[in-house]
């Protein structure tokens, strides 16, 4: 196993190892299961899932080796920490963060969207958040009513629906006027109650959609041409998404969807933050406004599938905000191609699959960032899912059209996913929060999930939109049992994924080199680091970690050339934690 060495050597090897086994199995301790007494020998890139017995005892080889340890808290309550202590034998301390792998050379081009023109705003979700909890506070209870008008009105007009109480025109041409109210609901009494009308008219009509201007948007804003082309690129997302989620619902009888750019939403964005409301959906106007046999309705709404965008404001009328046609008309395609899957699921599930319940937040939004992804698919130059997408596939001007997708639609994926990294400890995947890190993991995980289950997306995500179950549940049916066995496979994929020398497939990551790419990314420091958060144990310095529901800890150390060490961890409280180690060099 090891190169020769002398008698003196071997002798201090054996003592070494009757010292690690005794570390093992210390009599002044709870005992638990010692580690084997024949060091493990792990190949680059190897990976050993759910050690038991509280220990790992591993050679460092001829040349030495680096080791991380993955605890994951398989428990399904996000709030239910666990924490492990960490204490070694023989193992040395890692003070370097782990470093991205260079694929490409410097690039012509910069991934930064400040450097194309877009500015460095994220995407706000405070509105998404506060609408998606709506939909399962305030009108969880309205579906009952909704679905009721449902079937009598296909009944009475013979299938088709008649929405007679619709605030929209049951016909449509360009030129026409229409109010709507823009309110969002600042509490949940107000919902379906208050209005905020603003008139507009439309602009222009394509095959999936009618485009309104609101009458008074700031000058400088689209002319009716920018919105006949605005409108046909909806067309696309309208098919792309469609073919990934379902059909929407229809239920004001026009078989479009109603893309309502107005000044309202420019309004939501105080002046000077750091992110920007580029739209949203309000499931609000899936409801009918009239009672149904005693069942309550939704007075405020629009009644019909719609989205509210952002308009351009080149001179910075609304709130001081300067929004350029170019800022704005890019913002709007990867809007619009997120809002619609919420769209989508929250319309099948109250008119097609007869769900109980709206989607949980953290999952709807998974989805919803997946959308995004898709659409960065798209408007690529060929790039695909499970194509490994490292630096090399985004630099240089023959790549443009890569790095242009990239901006305009995963960019802000990526981001999230590195504020996920930073601290995968306390964040996960499907804490029930709206918090960056958790729709990084989410969408990271989807990602990963879907990957793993076949060759192609196929149904995956028709699967997990058209549920009467949400959540983990919905996970779990379309992804297999125990679902927490995924999440693990996932968190240990983070790290393991691509280390030259991996073998297994389990613990890749088939869509995206992240270690590549966040060094694309990165590249002005000279040793661009991959973000992920990493602790050291060794040198006899014990390491204790403290993990929520759906957290992972990193835990490396190296073992020095022909020696062998050992790790031991016990637990302080929640048995729900599994550990795995890989060899990362």
């Amino acid at each position: 196993m090891f190169a020769p060495r002398r008698r003196g050597a071997l002798s201090t090897i054996a003592l070494g190892l009757m010292a690690l086994v005794s570390a093992c199995s210390n009599d002044t301790e709870p005992k638990p299961i010692p580690c084997d007494t024949t060091p493990r020998t792990l190949s680059a890139g190897e990976v050993v899932a759910n050690i038991a017995g509280g220990c790992v005892y591993v050679a460092g080889g001829t040349s030495g080796a680096e080791f991380a340890l993955v605890p994951f808290n398989t428990d399904t309550h996000y709030v239910r920490t666990a924490t492990l202590n960490f204490a070694d034998s023989g193992a040395s301390r890692i003070a370097t963060p782990l470093q991205s792998r260079t694929f490409a050379s410097t690039p012509v081009f910069s991934l930064s969207p400040s450097e194309n023109g877009l500015g460095v705003l994220e995407p706000s979700r405070d509105i998404d958040i506060a609408l998606r909890e709506s939909e399962r506070r305030v009108l969880k209870p309205l579906i009952p009513a909704a679905r009721e008008w449902f079937r009598n009105r296909a009944a009475s007009a013979g299938g088709r629906l008649s929405p007679s109480f619709s605030t929209i025109a049951a016909t449509w041409s360009v030129g026409d006027t229409v109010t709507l109210n823009t309110n969002v609901g600042s509490t949940d009494s107000a919902q379906c109650i208050v209005t905020d009308n603003r008139r507009g008219r439309v602009a222009a009509i394509t095959t999936h959609a009618i485009v309104v201007d609101d009458i008074n948007n700031p000058t400088g804003g689209y002319t009716d041409t920018d919105y006949q082309g605005i409108g046909a690129q909806f067309d696309t997302v309208f098919t792309m998404d469609v073919a990934a989620f379902g059909d929407p619902s229809d239920i004001d009888a026009n078989g479009k969807i109603i893309m309502f750019f107005t000044r309202a939403v420019n309004e939501m964005t105080p002046n000077g933050s750091q992110s920007v409301v580029g739209g949203f959906f309000n499931p609000r106007d899936l409801f009918p406004r009239d009672s149904t046999n005693g069942l309550q309705g939704c007075r405020s709404s629009n009644f019909a599938e719609m989205f509210y965008l952002l308009v351009p404001d080149p001179n910075g009328v609304v709130n001081g905000n300067i929004r350029t046609k170019f800022f704005v008309q890019h913002l709007t395609n990867s809007t619009t191609a997120h809002e619609f899957q919420h769209l989508i699921n929250g319309s099948r599930r109250i008119y097609v699959n007869n769900a109980s319940d709206f989607e949980v937040v953290w999952l709807n939004e998974g989805l919803s960032h997946i959308a995004e992804e898709l659409l960065f698919y798209k408007q690529s130059a060929g790039l695909a899912p499970r194509m490994n997408i490292d630096s090399t596939e985004l630099k240089g001007t023959q790549n443009q059209t890569n790095i242009d997708s990239y901006n305009f639609n995963q960019f802000n994926n990526i981001g999230r996913l590195a504020k996920y990294l930073a601290k995968p400890d306390t964040s996960s995947p499907y804490a029930p929060n709206d918090f960056l890190p958790t729709r990084g993991a989410t969408w990271s995980f989807l990602r990963y999930a879907a990957d793993h289950r076949g060759t192609s997306d196929g149904d995956t995500w028709f699967k997990l939109v058209n549920s009467t179950s949400n959540g983990l549940t919905n996970l779990q049916n379309v992804f297999g049992s125990p679902i927490s066995a995924k999440f693990r496979d996932w968190a240990v994929a983070t790290i393991a994924d691509d280390v030259p020398g991996s073998s297994s497939s389990q613990w890749q990551d088939p869509s995206w080199n992240y270690r590549s790419l966040f060094d694309y990314l990165t590249r002005a420091n000279p040793t661009p680091a991959y973000p992920l958060s990493t602790v050291s144990v060794g040198d006899g310095v014990p390491q204790a970690v403290t993990l929520n529901g759906g957290g992972a800890a990193y835990v490396r150390f190296t073992i020095p050339a022909n020696q062998v060490g050992s790790v031991k961890w016990t637990a302080t409280s929640n048995s729900a934690v599994a550990v795995s180690i890989v060899r990362l060099k």
